[in-house]
């Protein structure tokens, strides 16, 4: 049995695709090109897929992945051009490698947002000392302050490159910084796409 990760891009019209229906989206191109992945036992038997870090509806994501477990020895490139022969033309498999670390590694995504709005006002935004804003949590909703966890690495006009958390234990939405600064200023984000880039884990590294 061999367990492997697949990298792949999420892009377009894709982008509103739930992660229930992408996973079924991959359950049926490992079908169509007859990939050999382990099918779990029991009752219902189906495919073995697990995704790392689910991406929020609307987003872009470049750095995406799935482990699952092939009951063949299969080339890495094969398995790649196997499920892209598949795949709707806005999903992507980038390559396919080892499982290096663990998803509950995982501490935090980076995002390049493209944004149309006022400059000014973004600069005051995340130049304040404290912003605060509700977020939706399994106990309810609960008030939060965004400012310690936004990790601003680039801000210029109409573009911003920013990390925050992501994983297992917590995770802060990059809809929900936007949302943040639509009700503090009483205004509307005419245009903006949001991508997430890179994942990194606890360690600093890449998560792959």
């Amino acid at each position: 049995m061999n367990n492997i990760r697949v990298f792949f891009e999420k892009k377009g019209r894709a982008i509103y695709i739930s992660h229930l229906d992408l996973y079924r989206v991959f359950q049926r191109a490992v079908k169509r090109c007859k990939l050999p992945v382990w099918e779990t036992q029991g009752f219902n038997p189906h495919v073995y897929i697990t995704f790392a870090l689910p991406l929020a509806l609307g987003v872009e994501g470049v750095c995406e992945s799935l482990d699952t477990k092939l009951t063949e020895d299969l080339n890495p490139e094969e398995v790649k051009d196997r499920l892209n022969s598949a795949l709707p033309h806005d999903i992507r498999v980038l390559r396919v490698g080892e499982q290096v670390y663990k998803p509950t590694e995982i501490e935090k995504s980076e995002y390049e947002i493209n944004i149309d709005c006022d400059f000014s006002l973004l600069s005051d935004f995340f130049g304040q000392e404290h912003i605060i804003t509700e977020k939706k949590t399994k106990k309810g909703i609960s008030e939060i302050d965004l400012k310690p966890f936004i990790e601003l690495i680039e801000i210029r006009e109409g573009f911003i490159r920013m990390r925050l958390p992501s994983g297992t234990e917590f995770n802060i939405n990059a809809n929900l910084v936007f949302d943040a600064f639509e009700k503090q200023y009483n205004t509307e984000i005419v245009g903006m796409t949001i991508k997430r880039v890179g994942i990194y884990c606890k360690n600093g590294e890449i998560f792959a």
